[in-house]
């Protein structure tokens, strides 16, 4: 077989259930050019046999990677260091593509072949089931900020640095996002020190490198999943984001000072939040050291004054509730938003 245009990876996990719908979506691309990685994340549910069953259908389009339980990230990667496409495109197990979703951003690398990644609009289907046609429309207002040349009816270049609108707010996720193979080199990979939007760093390595365009239409279709971590576990995911943001505020150490300003007002708010409500279910040395680190990022008369605040009540508490729970307050992993 030649080398085809795309290779879009498939990282899974536990997901048999769901992975045939995924796989099933690239097959039935109005693109026929394309190979499937499927990378098999440690699963210890029936994804092989789900593997085989692909593996015989579509014979050398299908290659499949079978390693120990490293996370998505690492999944992916391996997946980027055997993928044999000019083009590398991303689906996650529990999601789908749009029939011409290959079709249509083909079509804008064949106008513009300056172009490094095109990505897209992409619906969303919530945790309730109910359809969102536009993530960008749903989700991601700054989506719709990003100036651009219409090319062709729905077919759009950015105007100068996507990077610049990309650093201020995640809205390139995983599934919509395909990029030419040369441009990732050996260097631009998933942040596998990452386990929360590890994809809105790669993106970001991905704009600061290339030239982008998109598609106006929701060509992936991204769906919530009752009773994952991303969902139902709050505090986790500030966490995570927290960490996430500190290694885009160190990692990109050339940043504009307005960017740079948006790294840091973020981290300032989120510090504010996790001390405000670390504050209020009585966690009172956790709630100065989120507010410290707010104002660390983003100073502010409120928040040194409730880091005064937080610092006496530990004093005169001692502190000595180590989960931080009081009857009758609500627990902060349902509060973090």
């Amino acid at each position: 077989m030649n080398d085809p245009t795309f290779s879009v990876i498939v990282p899974t996990y536990n997901c048999e259930s769901l992975l045939p719908r995924a796989l099933d979506s690239v097959a039935d691309q109005t693109v026929d050019d394309w190979e499937i990685v499927l990378v098999n994340d440690g699963s210890t549910d029936g994804t092989a046999d789900v593997a085989a069953r692909y593996a015989r259908r579509l014979q050398d389009r299908f290659i499949y990677i079978h390693q120990p339980n490293h996370g998505c990230s690492h999944a992916r990667n391996r997946g980027i260091d055997v993928c044999r496409g000019r083009f590398v495109a991303f689906l996650d197990s529990d999601d789908e593509y749009q029939p011409t979703k290959l079709e249509r951003q083909l079509r804008l690398f064949d106008l513009r072949p300056e172009l490094g990644l095109v990505y897209s609009d992409g619906a969303v289907v919530d945790l309730d089931g109910v359809w969102h046609d536009s993530g960008f429309d749903a989700l991601y207002p700054m989506a719709r900020k990003v100036p651009y040349e219409m090319v062709a009816p729905r077919l759009c270049v950015c105007k100068g640095d996507l990077f610049d609108y990309l650093i201020r707010e995640y809205f390139v996720w995983t599934g919509v996002g395909v990029v030419r193979r040369e441009v990732l080199g050996t260097s631009i990979r998933f942040p596998e020190d990452q386990m929360f939007g590890e994809e809105w760093l790669f993106y970001l390595r991905v704009a600061r490198a290339c030239r982008a365009g998109f598609v106006d239409e929701s060509l992936s279709v991204y769906h919530y999943q009752r009773g994952s971590l991303s969902r139902t576990d709050k505090r986790r995911n500030a966490l995570c984001y927290r960490g996430l943001l500190r290694a885009i505020h160190d990692t990109f150490d050339d940043m504009t000072r307005g960017q740079r300003r948006a790294v840091r007002w973020n981290l300032g708010l989120l510090g504010r939040q996790l001390g405000y409500k670390a504050y209020r279910t009585g966690r009172y040395s956790e709630a100065f050291r989120h507010l410290a680190e707010s104002f660390r990022y983003e100073p502010g008369a409120r928040t040194l004054y409730h880091m005064f605040q937080a610092a006496a009540w530990r004093l005169l508490t001692g502190d000595t509730d180590p989960e931080g729970h009081k009857p009758g307050v609500q627990d902060l992993s349902e509060v973090v938003r």
